[in-house]
């Protein structure tokens, strides 16, 4: 038997002794690592290049024993997509105030995890083609979900007086939703995009006219 293989038996035997035993912590923190250090490879390797045996390379497990958590790349991307939402989601959720500013949160956002944002706008190209039910639905969920909590934050402002009252509030969402993600892959080709500026501009749109 080639050593390789034999390494990768014995690798794939000790997982799941482990697993008998009922050392859930082990595979649970396996898991989270695979999350965390797809994004690096992505930003290295990028979409074509990142397989799951290039991820399972990267951090010293076989392909075998990754297929164990995920049984696709495209099962993989997902979930990582899930995760960094639900952290996201939760530092959203904290910051809620009565007015807008989507300008800081997309430029923060996205220059913090430029990979993270890229690995979002592959996948959303991927979906919406045939084959890919999977990330099909993932994103029809995400983005019911991320424009209801801009909802949220545009129907706030207009019971304070900071967003204008003479609009529909859910078209709205869906409005800056477009452009949040319209400007990062704009600014993901070409940095000198100012996203800023571009939300800035949409925000003063959406802002009571004074007379």
């Amino acid at each position: 038997m080639p050593q390789g293989e034999r390494a990768e038996k014995t690798e794939d035997a000790g997982e799941e002794a482990a697993r008998q035993r009922g050392r859930y912590p082990k595979g649970i923190l396996r898991r989270q690592q695979i999350l965390d250090r797809t994004i690096e490879v992505f930003a290295e390797l990028g979409f074509e290049g990142t397989s799951l045996r290039a991820i399972g390379e990267a951090i010293g497990v076989s392909h075998a024993a990754l297929r164990r958590y995920f049984d696709t790349r495209e099962e993989l991307f997902v979930e990582v997509l899930r995760e960094k939402d639900r952290e996201a989601l939760a530092n959203a959720r904290a910051d809620v105030v009565e007015t807008i500013d989507f300008a800081s949160h997309l430029e923060d956002y996205v220059s913090r995890a430029p990979g993270l944002v890229a690995l979002r706008h592959g996948m959303v190209a991927r979906a919406i083609e045939p084959g890919n039910e999977h990330s099909r639905a993932f994103f029809a969920e995400r983005y019911e979900s991320i424009r209801k909590e801009a909802l949220l934050i545009l129907r706030l402002a207009q019971a304070v007086g900071t967003v204008r009252d003479d609009m529909s509030p859910e078209v709205a969402a869906s409005l800056v939703i477009a452009a949040m993600d319209g400007l990062s892959t704009q600014w993901l080709l070409d940095p000198e995009v100012d996203m800023r500026e571009g939300m800035t501009l949409l925000e003063h749109l959406l802002r009571p006219v004074r007379n």
